[in-house]
């Protein structure tokens, strides 16, 4: 009895122990130095505004850290420096979402300005068109002799010459009468 509850306690020690030899190797070769590092780096008055709760969480588990280190709790502060480590992360990967839209904030200006751009552009190229419609009609129309059509003007009868009109201008705006 007391030997499978021996192997029991063992099997779990060696649970615990390779499942945390796992977290602290994910984190690297030191996870109190990564998070230290991390922590300097973020604690920058740029990047204070945005990362200040993670930070102050990290900040918090190294100190409990320190203290389980200085009581001699040596599991529980790995344990500490890998939850350090792991909100200097949340800090490090909120500074990098933060750039990142920032980034794509400046991308949707870009595209935006293109599409007006694209607008504008297409707008000249129909007005192009247009008059070179014109001027093709009115260099056809000056190779035959016929007068260049204006707009308001009636169209003569066929073959009768239409007889001399005066067309009234119309009023403009600032026209007085």
């Amino acid at each position: 009895m007391k030997r499978a509850r021996l192997q029991a306690a063992l099997a779990l020690a060696t649970l615990t122990v390779t499942g945390f030899a796992k977290v602290a190797r994910g984190a690297g070769p030191d996870p109190a130095a990564e998070a230290q590092r991390l922590v300097t780096l973020l604690d920058a008055p740029a990047t204070r505004t945005i990362v200040a709760d993670p930070l102050a969480k990290a900040k918090a588990a190294q100190q409990r850290a320190q203290g389980a280190r200085g009581s001699g709790d040596l599991h529980h502060a790995t344990e500490l420096d890998a939850l350090a480590l792991t909100w200097a992360q949340v800090a490090d990967d909120l500074v990098r979402t933060a750039a990142a839209e920032k980034q794509l904030s400046e991308l949707q200006k870009q595209v935006t300005d293109l599409e007006q751009k694209a607008i504008r552009t297409q707008a000249l190229i129909e007005q192009t068109i247009a008059r070179r419609g014109r001027a093709e009609q009115n260099l056809t129309n000056a190779e035959t002799g016929k007068p260049a059509a204006k707009a308001g003007a009636a169209k003569p009868a066929a073959g009768k010459e239409p007889a001399p009109t005066k067309v009234a201008k119309p009023a403009r705006a600032g026209d007085k009468k």
